[in-house]
């Protein structure tokens, strides 16, 4: 009953964080201004980011070495591509 409850909690908490993120993406890349479209794709990409990160965790509570291995060089190439973006707007600044 408490391990049900426990991953009910995890499973609500993972879906409002990716639906609080996926919303973020919407409103910053279907506006009226250019530049928050860069914004929102970077926006983007901490939403697979953060879906990496909690398939990853699923993935070692279920034993799935390779996928959770997958899922972390998965996120490892989101941050590198959020580093190389960041650096590229603070340079043209």
């Amino acid at each position: 009953m408490k391990r049900e409850a426990s991953t009910k909690m995890w499973n609500t908490l993972r879906n409002t964080t990716l639906v609080i993120i996926f919303f973020i993406f919407i409103r910053y890349l279907f506006d009226e201004d250019p530049y928050n479209d860069r914004i929102g794709w970077s926006v983007m990409i901490v939403f697979w980011i953060s879906k990496g990160l909690f398939d990853a965790m699923e993935d070692k509570k279920k034993g799935n070495k390779k996928s959770m291995v997958a899922n972390i060089v998965f996120v490892i190439a989101g941050f590198g591509i959020l580093c190389w973006q960041g650096l590229q707007m603070i340079s043209r600044s």
